[in-house]
C-alpha cells in the first residue's frame, strides 16, 4: 500500500513540479512549408536535431539531494495534517523503469498522509523555480526565499525554496491552513544543511 501510494504521489508530484507536457502525433520531421513543393520520395530526410536540455527556471530538478529528507518530526507533521502520525521514515520507490527515488513519509498506521522531497535545481535558483510554477499556484509570502501552494490530484503541495534547495511537502487528502504551512516550512528550512 505504501509503495503504491508513494509511486502515484511521486508521479503526480513530478508532473506538478515539472509542468505540463503534451504529446502530439508526428515523426519529428518538420513539415514542408505551405507553398513549397514536397520533396520527392527519394530525397534524403532532413537531419534530426540533437536533443536539447531545457533552460530556464522550470528546466529540471536533481532528485534526492539529501540522504534523509525527513525535515519534519512526527509532531510537526501531525500539526500540518491535523492528526497524530507515526514518526516519519525515509523510504524509497522503485519505478517500473528501474529507477529509484526516495521520500520522507508520514503515516497513520498503513496510510501515508504526507511526504517530503528535497531537490537541487539544475538551472537558475530554487526561488526562480517556485516563482515560475504552474498556473493556479498560490504564493505563500514571507516563507523562505519563495513558497507556493499547489493543488494536485494526489493532494496539496508546498514548494519551498531555500538558497540551495527546493523542498516539496505533499499532504494527501487534506488542505492545511497557511499558518500550518508556514510553521512546517520554518521547521523544514531550519533543518536544511547550509
Amino acid at each position: 500500500m505504501l509503495r503504491a501510494w508513494l509511486g502515484a504521489a511521486a508521479v503526480v508530484l513530478a508532473v506538478a513540479v515539472a509542468g505540463c507536457t503534451a504529446v502530439v502525433p508526428g515523426n519529428g520531421v518538420a513539415a514542408t512549408p505551405i507553398g513549397r513543393p514536397a520533396p520527392s520520395s527519394g530525397a534524403a530526410s532532413p537531419p534530426h536535431p540533437a536533443p536539447t536540455v531545457p533552460v530556464g527556471p522550470r528546466s529540471g530538478l536533481d532528485v534526492d539531494a539529501l540522504t534523509n529528507e525527513c525535515l519534519l518530526n512526527a509532531a510537526e507533521f501531525g500539526d500540518l495534517v491535523g492528526t497524530a502520525v507515526r514518526p516519519p521514515v525515509q523510504g524509497s520507490v522503485e519505478r517500473s523503469d528501474g529507477s529509484r527515488s526516495s521520500s520522507c513519509v508520514a503515516t497513520t498506521g498503513n496510510d501515508p498522509l504526507a511526504m517530503i522531497n528535497v531537490y537541487t535545481v539544475l538551472a537558475d535558483t530554487p526561488a526562480d523555480y517556485v516563482r515560475a510554477g504552474p498556473t493556479g499556484r498560490r504564493e505563500l509570502p514571507g516563507v523562505g526565499e519563495a513558497a507556493a501552494v499547489i493543488d494536485t490530484a494526489t493532494g496539496t503541495t508546498l514548494q519551498l525554496a531555500s538558497p540551495r534547495y527546493l523542498v516539496t511537502i505533499l499532504v494527501g487528502r487534506r488542505a492545511p491552513s497557511d499558518d500550518a504551512w508556514r510553521t512546517a516550512a520554518a521547521a523544514a528550512l531550519s533543518r536544511l544543511p547550509s
